[in-house]
């Protein structure tokens, strides 16, 4: 204790001899390698790395200079920065879809009237292929009964004429293949409009029923705990609801965008408010992707203070066990 007071008054005495010195205008402030903090007008080159405090002619801080990063620390620095870029074009190009969602519509009606048309459209286009389904297999029946009438009275039936009724059967096949595409983009075009028509809702802040709301075994590693990796878009849709549930428990903003690639709650307003939002990164070439979950605080000294705190801390890295846990019963 005696050693503590004898250390801090030599230290004090060393900071007064320094500031009070004319030919200094500032002094630094660091702690060395035995946890001992040390004055100076100048800084030793081994230190030039470490955290250290500016000090002015009064002993005040001025400027304080954190520690130099290391190459993991500025390699995460860098993916994060980069999923943030990412981030942020896919809320553009929300919002983008958004606005043209707005003009293109003015109520629910419109939406429905426009999936109602497309529908029937291709119901028309599906009616006259059926017609010429028809009208082919009453072709191909007279071409058959031909050709096996002529080989019954023992004459041979043409190569042209054998070109002809296989001809006929492949477009009866293409006939049929085609019904069956258009009955498909018929579940696209109702998929579409019925994602338009709860999109619309939510930016009209229509009622609307409750929407309902995977274990990352791509054996890929991330410098990130709150990236997720998800191999195809089956276990990318569960985890989906999954990053949605998360951020309903840990945002204490409103949901501003809930859409296919991005979940999003409002900007904080308090010092102790927590936005997230989650992208859905899908990988080029592929159906996997990434699910990147950002937390942020006000834009305050509070609000960064709060942000480092434990709590928030828990809440970054809780994101990925959280996903692997709930998404563990699903798979079984």
């Amino acid at each position: 204790m005696h050693w503590t007071t004898r250390t801090t008054a030599s230290l004090a005495l060393i900071l007064l001899l320094i500031v009070s010195s004319g030919t200094t205008a500032r002094t630094y402030r660091w702690v060395d390698e035995n946890g001992r903090v040390r004055y100076s007008d100048r800084l030793p080159p081994e230190y030039v790395d470490k955290a250290r405090s500016h000090l002015d002619r009064r002993g005040i801080e001025t400027q304080r200079v954190e520690r130099a990063k290391t190459q993991e620390e500025l390699a995460r620095d860098a993916e994060l920065k980069q999923l943030q870029a990412e981030q942020q074009r896919l809320i553009e190009a929300q919002r983008e879809k958004d606005r043209a969602l707005l003009r293109t519509f003015r109520n629910e009606d419109d939406i429905q009237m426009a999936r109602d048309g497309k529908l029937a459209s291709i119901d028309t286009s599906i009616q006259i292929d059926r017609s010429n389904i028809h009208r082919l297999k009453l072709k191909l029946a007279t071409l058959q009964k031909n050709a096996a009438d002529a080989e019954r009275s023992g004459s041979k039936v043409s190569d042209s004429y054998l070109k002809q009724i296989e001809g006929t059967r492949k477009t009866l096949k293409d006939a049929h293949a085609n019904i069956i595409r258009k009955e498909q983009h018929k579940v696209q075009i109702r998929e579409k409009h019925q994602a338009d028509l709860v999109r619309f809702r939510e930016l009209k802040h229509l009622h609307q029923p409750q929407q309902e709301h995977s274990d990352d075994k791509t054996g890929r590693v991330t410098l990130l705990e709150t990236v997720v990796f998800c191999p195809d878009q089956g276990s990318c849709d569960a985890l989906w609801q999954r990053a949605e549930a998360y951020v309903r428990e840990h945002a204490t903003t409103r949901m501003q965008l809930l859409a296919e690639s991005i979940i999003m709650t409002a900007a904080p307003l308090k010092d102790k408010d927590i936005t997230i939002a989650v992208s859905r990164i899908v990988e080029p070439e592929s159906s996997a992707a990434k699910l990147f979950m950002d937390l942020q605080c006000k834009e305050s000294p509070r609000g960064k203070e709060f942000c480092a705190t434990a709590e928030v801390e828990a809440i970054r890295a809780g994101f990925r066990s959280y996903m692997d846990a709930e998404a563990t019963p699903q798979t079984r």
